[in-house]
C-alpha cells in the first residue's frame, strides 16, 4: 500500500511537471513567434536608418562637389578652366569605390535617359523613379531577392537645384559644357535617384544568433522553473501527501480491524441467544402466551441484530479488499428457499403474505452462492420492514430473453420510496424511513451492500417505487459471472 502510494504521488509528480512544462513551452514558442517578427520589423528599421544615412553622405559629398565648382573651374588669375570634375562624376567615383570597398554593398545612381549606360534603373529603380515624378514619395524601400540573394533595396529621389542647370537647364537641347545635351529641367525637377542595396546576411545572422540566445535562455530557465517546481512539490505537497495517505490507511485499517473485531464479539453472543430461544421453543415444557410471546420477540431482535452485525462485517470486509467471490454452479431455486425459510416466521408473525415464484426455465448459473444469499436476503428483510399487517411481498426469479442473464425482483405493497430518494438509498448509512412506524429500523448498509455485491458479481441493480402503492427490487446478474 505505502508504494502504491509512493507510486501515485511521483505520478503526480510528473503530470505536473508535465503541465508546467507544456505551459513555459507553448509560452516559449508564442515568445520566439512575436520575438522572430520583432526582430524582422527592428531588422527592418536598422538597415532603413542605415540607407538613409549613407543616402546623405552621398548626398552631402554630390552638394560638396556642386558648390565647389566655382573653385573648381576658375584658375588664380580669375580665367574659366573646366577641370572635367563635377558632381556627377564625383558622386559616382566615390560610389563606386565604396562598393569595391565594402562587403556586398552597392552604391549606384539611376536615372530615365541616361547620358551613361551605368546609369540606366533596373525594375525597382524604375518603379521608384515613377513614384519620384509624381512627387508621391521621395524615398522608396524594401526586402527583395537580387541576383540570387536577399537584400535591402533603397532608392532616394535627387532633385534638380541651382547648380545642376549649366548642365541640365535650359535652352533644351543645346550642348552644355561638359559637350551632353542640355534636358531644360529647373529647380526642384527630378534629376535620377540614388540607388543602395544592402546585404541581409550579416543581419540575417545576428538575429539568428539573438534567436539562439533567447531559445537557450528559455531552456535554462526552463530547466531551473522544473528543477523548483519539481523540488516544492515533492517537498511541500508530495512527501505530505503520502504521509497523510499512510496515516489515514492506517487509521482506516485500525477503524475496520476494529469494527470487524466489535462485530464478531457481537456476532457470538447474538448467535448463543438466538439458539437458546430454539431450545426453549422446542422444549416439552408447558408455556405460557406471555412467555412465548416476549422469546419470540427475543429471538427475531436477535435476528435482526445479527443481521446488522453481518452486514456491517460483510462491508468492513468489502472496502479493506477481503472480501472474496467464489464461483461455482448455484441453483437459485435453494437461495431463495433459504431466505423464505428465515424471513416466513417474520412475515407471520406481522401478517405479511409471502410469496415466491421461480420461472421453471431458469438455470443454474455461475455465481457466488453466499453473495446471492445476503443480496436476496437484504432485499426481502427490506421489503418485510416496510411492509405493513395485511400486505404482501413477493420473489420472483426468471430468465431473461436474451438467454444471458436471470433478474430476481423482490416486490412489495409497502411505504413506498419518494423519487428524489432513489439514488441516495443505495448509499452507506442512508434509509428510507416512514414516521410512525416503530419496526423501521436498521444501520442503512443493507442496499449498499446489495448494489455493492451486485456489481462485483457483474450485474445491476434497478429500484421502481411509489409512495404508499409498494417497491420493486430488480437484481440482474449474467449466467456466468466469472467470465
Amino acid at each position: 500500500m505505502e508504494r502504491s502510494m509512493v507510486v501515485d504521488n511521483r505520478h503526480l509528480s510528473t503530470k505536473f511537471t508535465v503541465l508546467v512544462t507544456s505551459v513555459i513551452i507553448v509560452a516559449v514558442v508564442i515568445y520566439l513567434a512575436w520575438s522572430i517578427n520583432m526582430q524582422q520589423a527592428a531588422t527592418e528599421d536598422k538597415v532603413l536608418a542605415e540607407a538613409r544615412t549613407l543616402s546623405i553622405q552621398m548626398s552631402a559629398a554630390w552638394d560638396y562637389i556642386n558648390d565647389s565648382q566655382t573653385a573648381i573651374n576658375y584658375n588664380s588669375d580669375g580665367s574659366y578652366d573646366f577641370k572635367g570634375v563635377y558632381c556627377s562624376i564625383a558622386g559616382k567615383d566615390i560610389a563606386q569605390r565604396f562598393t569595391r570597398q565594402s562587403e556586398g554593398y552597392i552604391i549606384r545612381y539611376a536615372r530615365e535617359n541616361p547620358r551613361s549606360g551605368t546609369d540606366e534603373p533596373d525594375v525597382f529603380e524604375r518603379k521608384a523613379l515613377t513614384l519620384f515624378a509624381t512627387g508621391e514619395s521621395r524615398e522608396q524601400y524594401g526586402i527583395e531577392k537580387y541576383k540570387g540573394e536577399m537584400v535591402f533595396r533603397y532608392t532616394s529621389a535627387i532633385e534638380i537645384r541651382h547648380n545642376c542647370l549649366p548642365c541640365h537647364g535650359e535652352p533644351a537641347g543645346e550642348k552644355d559644357e561638359t559637350g551632353f545635351i542640355k534636358e531644360g529641367m529647373k529647380v526642384g525637377d527630378i534629376a535620377g535617384a540614388s540607388s543602395i542595396i544592402i546585404p541581409l546576411d550579416l543581419y540575417a545572422k545576428e538575429a539568428r544568433t539573438r534567436t539562439l540566445q533567447t531559445i537557450g535562455f528559455f531552456l535554462v530557465l526552463l530547466f531551473v522553473v522544473i528543477a523548483v517546481v519539481r523540488f516544492a512539490l515533492r517537498k511541500w505537497v508530495t512527501e505530505p501527501l503520502t504521509q497523510a495517505n499512510l496515516e489515514l490507511h492506517d487509521e482506516n485499517e485500525m477503524k475496520s480491524n476494529f469494527l470487524t473485531i466489535m462485530s464478531h464479539e457481537l456476532k457470538t453472543p447474538l448467535s448463543s441467544i438466538i439458539a437458546f430461544t430454539d431450545i426453549w421453543e422446542k422444549s416439552s415444557r408447558e408455556k405460557s402466551e406471555d412467555e412465548q410471546r416476549l422469546v419470540q420477540e427475543i429471538k427475531e431482535n436477535s435476528r435482526t441484530l445479527l443481521n446488522m452485525v453481518n452486514n456491517t462485517i460483510d462491508v468492513a470486509r468489502l472496502e479493506a479488499g477481503r472480501f472474496e467471490i467464489t464461483y461455482d454452479e448455484v441453483e437459485l431455486v435453494d437461495i431463495v428457499s433459504a431466505v423464505v425459510s428465515v424471513a416466513h416466521p417474520i412475515a407471520v408473525k406481522h401478517n405479511i403474505s409471502l410469496e415466491k415464484r421461480i420461472s421453471p426455465d431458469t438455470p443454474i448459473i455461475i455465481s457466488d452462492w453466499e453473495a446471492l444469499r445476503k443480496i436476496l436476503m437484504n432485499l426481502v428483510s427490506n421489503a418485510l420492514k416496510f411492509t405493513g399487517a395485511g400486505g404482501k411481498v413477493d420473489i420472483s426469479v426468471s430468465y431473461l430473453s436474451d438467454r444471458s442473464r436471470v433478474v430476481i425482483q423482490v416486490a412489495d405493497t409497502g411505504a413506498g420510496i419518494p423519487e428524489k430518494d432513489h439514488d441516495q438509498i443505495f448509499e452507506r448509512f442512508t434509509q428510507s424511513t416512514q414516521p410512525g412506524d416503530e419496526r423501521i429500523n436498521g444501520s442503512g448498509l443493507g442496499l449498499f451492500l446489495v448494489k455493492t455485491l451486485t456489481e462485483k458479481l457483474g450485474g445491476e441493480i434497478e429500484v421502481d417505487s411509489v409512495v404508499e402503492r409498494g417497491s420493486s427490487f430488480s437484481v440482474y446478474v449474467p449466467i456466468d459471472s466469472s467470465k
